[in-house]
């Protein structure tokens, strides 16, 4: 009998565990979830403090607008995003104010960045987003940004 007790003891443990490990519901982020003010945190591959950079993207995503700084100068651009599919976006006409800055090689980067993303996807493991993920054509990543 304690040999039985046992492996219904055991077995009720394993049932418990399988049940405490659902299966979490993959975030999908979508155009309405941009809104709003974010900071560069990683730019191919390094991670960033946008206080020190001063990169930050701002959405529109009523008038699917970009804007914000590459770090030295303003930046603005048009959102391309279909509904129809959620993770595909595309940052068009970007331009940028034409100060002269002492070191360009971060703002360079971010530009050509924006030029190259596809696609985006949530880094964050729960609502509200606070993490995005942007990545190229190759499947590379790009740009983070963080919530601000």
């Amino acid at each position: 009998m304690g040999r039985a007790c046992l492996y219904l003891c055991a077995l009720l443990v394993c049932l418990g565990l399988f049940a405490g490990c659902k299966a979490k519901k993959e975030i999908v982020a979508s155009l309405p979830d941009l809104y709003g003010k974010w900071g560069v945190v990683e730019l191919n591959g390094e991670r960033l403090d946008p206080s020190v950079t001063r990169q930050e993207l701002e959405f529109d995503v009523l008038r699917k607008g970009l804007s914000g700084s590459a770090g030295c100068n303003r930046l603005m651009g048009a959102i391309e995003y279909n509904e129809e599919h959620p993770r595909i976006i595309r940052f068009l006409r970007i331009a940028t104010t034409r100060m002269a800055c002492p070191d360009m090689a971060g703002e360079r980067a971010l530009l050509k960045a924006l030029e190259e993303v596809v696609r985006f996807e949530t880094v964050s493991v729960s609502r509200p987003i606070t993490e995005i993920a942007f990545y190229g054509a190759s499947d590379n990543k790009l740009i983070v940004i963080k919530k601000q």
